[in-house]
């Protein structure tokens, strides 16, 4: 069944032998597990990208000249969840399609360095496509949309820090055990105080229990795809 943040500590400080917290700290604890749930995360989302996916309007204005910031509103961002990758783009009732940002050329359109002036080079830019600068996803043409873009996109849960106590962690069905031996192992490697082999292996045999799990529930993807972009082929 699945677990609260505390029991998820709880049970993690018991495999370590540290109940009494004197070798980590909850805030450092709480840290070490979010590295693993997070890669847990990345690899289950790879395998099966649509077991966590968030639909989102993004009203304008969009952010000058014309593009959307994929990071957390809570962070100064126009997303409600933590972007993991993009499954598809709609802007004014029309299919975007992602391009490779070599296909573009930015360049400004006066000497005022007034970025809201920077446009794609005439001849260049790609029509109705969008293209990733780092935390920023530009649509073409820029500044074209004038109503509102639809986004689709699969997401990490609420980071581990950011849940309270009593929060049930946003997992799988059969992933507990993978998460408190993984975590285990990571944290019993600090100082080499124990070995910390056995628990990794164990961790390793609960998460390919867990990725049978998925498979099971998860029918596949209709289209070839690639976990090393920030997008789908064949599916935007």
């Amino acid at each position: 069944m699945p677990l609260t943040k505390a029991q998820v500590r709880t049970q993690v400080r018991q495999m370590i032998d540290d109940p009494s917290a004197k070798r980590w700290a909850d805030g450092a604890l709480d840290q070490a597990i979010e590295l693993v749930l997070d890669d847990l995360w990345g690899e289950i989302l790879d395998m099966a990208p649509y077991i966590n996916t968030q639909y989102q309007q993004i009203g304008l204005p969009l952010r000058a000249p014309g593009y959307i910031d994929l990071r957390q509103t809570a962070y100064g961002g126009d997303l409600t969840q933590r972007f993991y990758r993009l499954q598809q783009v709609i802007a004014d009732g029309r299919q975007y399609f992602c391009k490779d940002p070599r296909d573009f050329l930015m360049v400004a359109s006066s000497l005022t360095n007034d970025v809201s002036t920077i446009r794609a080079s005439t001849g260049i830019e790609q029509r109705f496509s969008y293209q990733f600068l780092g935390n920023q996803l530009w649509l073409h043409p820029l500044g074209n949309v004038t109503t509102f873009v639809e986004l689709r996109y699969n997401f990490k849960p609420t980071a581990f820090t950011v849940l309270t106590n009593g929060a049930i962690l946003d997992t799988p069905e059969g992933s507990s055990r993978a998460i408190i031996n993984l975590a285990a192992a990571e944290t019993l490697v600090k100082g080499n105080v124990e070995e910390a082999s056995q628990f990794r292996s164990m961790g390793l045999e609960a998460k390919q229990l867990l990725f049978d799990s998925v498979r099971r529930q998860y029918h596949g993807m209709m289209v070839p795809f690639s976990p090393s972009n920030q997008w789908e082929f064949g599916g935007t």
